[in-house]
């Protein structure tokens, strides 16, 4: 199935009606955190009232838009956004953060340093409850606590400059890279790296290798990035670098190696999160982990194995397309089970017409029960939908007229195959 794990990544932006609901606002939280920390709160605001109907149940959302609030003065509304994502999940180290702050603002002292120090019981590595924390203290008097604290935040308060520097370059360039100038956003990472070692900067310089094409220069980054995360306070990156050496293996036709960085990431996903974003990139990561090793079993021919990782994910977010183009493929390879393989397929184009692997995955599964109308009519609607499927589609296509005995279409459709962009 071509293109199937770039489009599983794409589509795992996230069920029963409140699953889908948790994939939209999952997807929100995001894109709003990441616009939050290139200083476009009123950008990641926007994202988030956009959701906002569907958000009731979710603490991340709520932690998240608390955080656009204190950067937007609006302490009441942030206060409330807070107790709402600890009511939800009393684990969140980053609302108790944000409503620490909102009771500092207030004078509320004693309140302010008890959130303060349950934040940094949840992440004992985040640097600025340590250092708000000091402030709150000494505004009580309570000089050598504060001092302790004050000295703590120093020794972590590189760390935090650290990534300040390199949310600044990444911000730059995204910035390229929406501009469509993606060689220019790889050279400016790469002479950025090569002074300031960060596995935030390889991780993205080997995202955009590997959406260019370039698969072993993409890992050699995502090594550097694994390496470096071991030592960083949001060990995070080290595991999204994993994440996607994973996906490089797989498009190299390493399926073992690409096994066995997908089931790392499974594992690390099983670690509690205490801060909302990094909780739902966490969610992401295991359903994007489990379909890609999914995959690799499918192409192994573990079709047990690839079965239980698809119904897994579907199990967990029984809305997600690219779970049903993975357990279709898997019942096309296991043969005699091509109506499944055709239910599941349907179930992914009616949310995606679009889709490639589900379009050309159908029409095989149709051909293979002799209901070649159907399948004909797959492998057009595949050619005429997308280039980048033309071939496989033309190729598909000209086997089906084969078996129909036209051999004059057949031939027409081998030719265009060959002059079809390559994949």
């Amino acid at each position: 199935m071509k293109n199937k794990i770039a489009l599983i990544c794409a589509a795992l932006l996230f069920s029963s009606q409140a699953a889908f609901a948790d994939r939209i606002v999952d997807k929100a939280v995001i894109e709003a955190y990441k616009l939050r920390k290139e200083k476009k709160v009123a950008n990641a605001m926007e994202i988030l009232k956009s959701v906002e109907k569907q958000a009731a149940g979710n603490a991340g959302f709520f932690a998240e838009r608390a955080a656009e609030y204190v950067d937007l003065d609006q302490y009441d509304l942030a206060m409330k956004d807070a107790n709402e994502a600890i009511r939800l999940d009393g684990k969140l180290s980053d609302a108790y953060d944000r409503r620490a702050f909102c009771y500092a603002m207030s004078d509320q002292l004693d309140k302010a340093v008890a959130d303060y120090t349950t934040a940094i019981k949840l992440n004992p590595k985040s640097p600025m409850p340590y250092h708000n924390r000091a402030i709150a203290l000494r505004k009580q008097g309570k000089f050598k606590e504060a001092n302790a604290d004050m000295q703590h935040y120093m020794t972590l308060r590189p760390a935090r400059q650290q990534k300040q520097l390199t949310d600044v370059i990444d911000t730059k360039a995204n910035d390229l890279e929406r501009e469509g100038n993606t060689k220019g956003a790889i050279d400016y990472l790469t002479a950025q790296v090569a002074a300031t070692p960060s596995s935030a900067l390889h991780l993205h310089i080997g995202n955009l290798l590997q959406k260019s094409g370039d698969q072993k220069k993409a890992i050699e980054h995502f090594n550097e990035a694994i390496k470096l995360g071991k030592t960083d306070s949001d060990q995070t990156l080290g595991r999204r670098a994993e994440l996607r050496r994973g996906i490089s293996y797989y498009k190299l036709k390493n399926y073992s190696a690409a096994i066995k960085d997908a089931s790392s990431v499974i594992e690390q996903c099983k670690k509690a999160e205490s801060v909302s974003s990094t909780k739902t990139i966490a969610k992401n990561d295991r359903a994007v982990a489990l379909l890609l090793r999914a995959d690799c079993y499918r192409k192994t021919k573990k079709l047990a194995q690839a079965m239980a990782d698809a119904n897994l994910v579907i199990a967990g977010h029984p809305d997600l397309n690219a779970a049903y183009e993975t357990r279709g493929a898997i019942y096309q390879a296991m043969g005699k089970q091509y109506p499944k393989a055709i239910a599941d397929f349907s179930r992914a184009l009616k949310a995606n017409p679009d889709s490639e692997p589900s379009r050309i995955g159908r029409a095989q599964s149709y051909e293979a029960i002799k209901q070649y109308d159907k399948a004909r009519l797959d492998y057009t609607a595949a050619i005429n939908r997308s280039p980048n499927a033309a071939k496989e589609a033309y190729q598909g296509r000209a086997h089906l007229y084969s078996l129909l005995k036209d051999e004059k279409h057949a031939e027409a459709d081998l030719a265009r195959a060959r002059e079809a962009q390559p994949e």
